[in-house]
């Protein structure tokens, strides 16, 4: 850390720092700076083990205890990263939770351009125009916890670097691969070795009777017009998600999320031997 932290707090919300940091909870503002916003200490913590870059840290002097665990964080920073003092008030001004944490940060965008897009080997998750910011942070978060190797946004979806996609995701945006990509991109990469699953309401399959140990991606459709076109004509094998009388659709989230954590259920039994698809 380059600032000592006895150095009186930032006070003022006009300060340059403090507006570059304000600037990355806009779309524009993160494609202009390269940068995104981590809030909270667990957040930061988990940003900085995924190797992401930190470019500038923002912290509540008066919240910081011996040992504790912001503490523990901005001692963790590389040394040239700039530590910057601010009032509670400041930080709630840069911040995107109504209680602040006393720590947040702005970190570099990833590059992704030099790095090869694969759908992965076992299990994808595609969404498509999902545009709730606290789904797609969700969902990240279940294809991390489910085992999926890669999860493919369509450009409409919400921008996964958003400060409630972040912070919905709880760490996960560091550890599942993801890309957003042209629908051109994606029907390129999802190839015939692949089964696309879709749900659909009218399908006959119910999605534990589908098998998901093979090479397969799980396409997630808006949360109020399902699949759009370019999706649907992706899709493979259609399955549905039984549900008790009256009730017609999930929320997005829990859609995808049923249907990775069946996949894991499956391809778990299937290593050991005792999963066997219904006739």
């Amino acid at each position: 850390m380059s600032k000592p932290r006895s150095t009186p707090p930032i006070t003022s919300v006009s300060n340059s720092r403090v507006q570059w940091l304000r600037s990355l909870k806009e779309r524009r503002g993160r494609e202009a700076a390269g940068a995104f916003l981590v809030e909270g200490p667990h957040a930061i913590e988990q940003a900085l083990h995924a190797d992401v870059e930190p470019v500038l840290v923002a912290y509540v002097p008066e919240l910081l205890t011996v040992g504790g665990h912001v503490a523990r964080v901005l001692d963790a920073l590389p040394a040239q990263v700039f530590a910057l003092p601010v009032s509670e008030r400041v930080l709630a001004s840069v911040g995107d939770t109504r209680t602040t944490q006393g720590l947040l940060a702005g970190f570099n965008l990833p590059d992704h351009r030099s790095q090869p897009v694969a759908a992965a080997p076992g299990l994808s998750l595609v969404l498509d125009r999902v545009r709730d910011p606290g789904n797609v942070g969700t969902l990240l978060r279940s294809a991390a916890a489910a085992g999926a190797g890669m999860v493919l946004l369509s450009p409409e979806c919400a921008d996964p670097f958003s400060p409630k996609v972040v912070r919905a995701s709880a760490g996960a945006i560091f550890s599942v691969p993801f890309r957003v990509l042209t629908w051109e991109y994606l029907m390129q990469i999802l190839s015939l070795e692949y089964r696309v699953y879709a749900t659909h309401a009218e399908a006959d399959v119910p999605y534990y009777e589908a098998d998901l140990t093979e090479p397969c991606a799980i396409l997630i459709g808006n949360e109020a017009d399902g699949l759009g076109e370019e999706a649907r004509v992706l899709a493979t094998r259609s399955i549905n998600i039984p549900m008790a009388a009256g009730m017609e659709s999930l929320n997005a989230a829990v859609a995808g999320s049923v249907l990775l954590f069946e996949a894991r259920r499956q391809r778990t039994r299937h290593e050991n031997g005792a999963f066997h698809v219904p006739a």
